[in-house]
């Protein structure tokens, strides 16, 4: 039965399954379909079952070709001697597009159980685990179950962690994730795919999700009255006097507050003004000793 394509370029990669090899990065294609991944070049090719994918790395080159790449995909996958690698370099935009599409490939279907929330602000919640199909999505991931539809937000997300804390097993994998919910508060989900190798593969992904967009929140650059309009709502939810803690006219205050909003980092909404995902993320992890 004829396999669609769902990725085909070209590109630079290096198989190995020893640190200690001198061979060089050969040139070919990369090519995959839902369930291989094969590296062809005109001499030869090497074909990896989806299936036997246990890790995917991107953007830290290993050490063994750092001399030959500057920027990467690592993929770890179990071949006849053990566990082996690919490491591909490409240029252009072609890697980002690539690794968006595997990690579709790789967890898009799978079964996960899930504990949805298993806390609430500091409270521990009786929610049932479910069984559920996982879904990735460009900065999410949903879980259906029967009862529900769970969907996560990378931009809510505060913490990933990982435990032994979901189904009769003690030994079972459970990835922790710490999130904010619409009120504000504190959520916590607990998912465990039905294999190990898909939680290490889910925390690859939401883990790279996280880290881009924490890098997107580092460019944004802020004046000391927009930080102190962060911090302010951050500390009173909202209820405060902005043309007093600025010291302004109406007008100022105003284009202040519509330079935050443009940022993306407040929200006006009928309860007054509250912080955004990337707003919470800047007030809690940049900055520091602002007085309000």
């Amino acid at each position: 039965m004829t396999e669609d394509i769902v990725a085909d370029f070209t590109g630079r990669f290096f198989l190995s399954t020893s640190s200690d090899t001198s061979e060089t990065p050969e040139k070919g294609r990369i090519i995959m379909t839902r369930r291989r991944l094969v590296l062809a070049t005109t001499d030869d090719k090497t074909t990896v079952p989806l299936s036997n994918v246990v890790d995917v790395n991107v953007g830290t080159v290993p050490k063994h070709v750092k001399r030959f790449f500057d920027d990467t995909l690592t993929i770890g996958y179990e071949g006849p001697t053990g566990i082996q690698s690919a490491v591909i370099e490409s240029e252009g935009d072609k890697l980002e597009t690539f690794v968006a599409i595997l990690f579709r490939c790789l967890l898009n279907g799978r079964t996960v159980a899930v504990k949805h929330p298993a806390r609430v602000g500091g409270r521990v919640k009786n929610s049932p685990v479910c069984k559920g199909k996982l879904r990735i999505k460009k900065r999410s991931i949903v879980i259906k179950t029967k009862q529900e539809s769970i969907s996560i937000d990378i931009e809510n997300v505060m913490n990933i962690g990982r435990g032994n804390k979901l189904g009769d097993r003690a030994d079972r994998v459970t990835l922790i994730v710490k999130s904010i919910d619409d009120s504000g508060l504190t959520e916590t989900t607990l998912i465990a795919p039905a294999k190990s190798q898909y939680v290490n593969l889910l925390g690859r992904f939401l883990r790279l999700e996280f880290d881009e967009l924490r890098e997107e929140v580092n460019e944004i650059e802020l004046t000391n009255p927009e930080k102190r309009v962060l911090v302010g709502v951050h500390a009173t939810g909202g209820d405060i006097d902005f043309t007093n803690m600025l010291d302004g006219d109406p007008a100022y205050v105003t284009n202040v507050l519509n330079s935050v909003k443009n940022k993306d980092l407040i929200l006006e909404n009928g309860n007054g003004i509250s912080l955004t995902p990337k707003g919470w993320i800047v007030v809690t992890q940049q900055i520091e000793d602002v007085n309000v």
